[in-house]
């Protein structure tokens, strides 16, 4: 079983710990997916994440999250280093406790707030995954000031000169030329 320590990660760099993740252990599933969460406000609602100060309650709002769906033996387990929950997770779990929580533990506003900004996502095989995202880090770093909105991973940043920086072209909706379709959250949860 993976364990969550033995996984590269990174405060605030999501989509490199899932790039290391895939990288690691995609061999140990029957298939496995990189998956791209956001919405056209870029104001992404997920619940029962651990910078939340009441991550059961309050959710983070992600201009954009990255996660691991990995099947195996026709079961979806989701791996978010970011999370509170199991890991790894069941698929149903964690989007009924990410994206879809009780009205009873949460704040109307923010249950209203998710629904007007909705959840799409992006899910793209593992391989593909692998061999065509490509970022600088640039989107890291603070315009004004120059420096780091977060620390960067203590390795070289995962960029193919070929792809060039490449990672807002996977979360723009409309870009039809990188892998993976954007879905809904039914059609998601159908896709598994």
């Amino acid at each position: 079983m993976i364990k969550r320590e033995d996984c590269v990660y990174t405060s605030c760099y999501c989509e490199e710990n899932v790039y290391k993740f895939i990288e690691k252990y995609s061999q140990q599933f029957d298939e496995v997916y990189a998956v791209f969460i956001t919405n056209p406000r870029k104001h992404c609602v997920i619940w029962c994440q651990k910078l939340s100060d009441e991550p059961n309650v309050t959710p983070v709002c992600w201009d954009y999250h990255v996660i691991v769906v990995a099947r195996k033996c026709s079961e979806s387990y989701v791996f978010d280093l970011d999370t509170i929950l199991p890991f790894p997770c069941p698929l149903e779990l964690y989007a009924t406790r990410c994206f879809q929580p009780s009205a009873s533990e949460v704040s109307q506003w923010w249950l209203q707030y998710a629904m007007v900004t909705g959840h799409y996502f992006r899910p793209i095989r593992g391989s593909d995954f692998l061999s065509t995202f490509s970022s600088d880090r640039s989107h890291m770093i603070d315009e004004t000031t120059g420096r780091w909105n977060s620390e960067p991973p203590d390795y070289e940043p995962i960029f193919q000169p070929d792809q060039g920086n490449n990672l807002m072209d996977f979360l723009d909706l409309e870009n039809t030329n990188l892998p993976g379709k954007w879905l809904d959250l039914k059609s998601f949860l159908d896709f598994f």
